[in-house]
């Protein structure tokens, strides 16, 4: 019961700090975002702009600054944290609903980089 709490916790962390950066970059992110439905030049750069942010939320939360969210709560999973598994369950059933990949943090899990662990 405890895990599921912290993952809330988590999980509330992350959309909020996540929620701020979209209210700040949207002069930038939002035409990008846009204009990369119409022109296919862009997506790489709309991408890399989501995955620069993703990488800046998990290096707030104490992660690698290297890593995405999805990935470090997936190789936490994966070893175990009752506490990821909650989280990951929830990112897994977002991006199933968004674009119908299943098991996103499992595959998103970036082997060669470094998990580190705060205790």
């Amino acid at each position: 019961m405890l895990s599921w709490f912290k993952a809330k916790l988590l999980l509330l962390s992350v959309a909020l700090i996540w929620a701020l950066f979209i209210v700040f970059m949207s002069p930038l992110q939002l035409p990008v975002t846009l204009l990369a439905i119409r022109y296919k030049k862009m997506r790489r750069y709309r991408y890399g702009l989501w995955i620069a942010q993703d990488q800046l939320v998990n290096a707030i939360h104490a992660g690698n600054p290297d890593v995405t969210i999805s990935s470090k709560v997936g190789y936490m999973a994966r070893k175990g944290s009752k506490t990821a598994y909650a989280m990951a369950k929830v990112i897994d059933g977002l991006f199933y609903l968004a674009i119908g990949q299943k098991n996103h943090c499992d595959i998103s899990i970036e082997t060669d980089e470094e998990h580190y662990e705060f205790k």
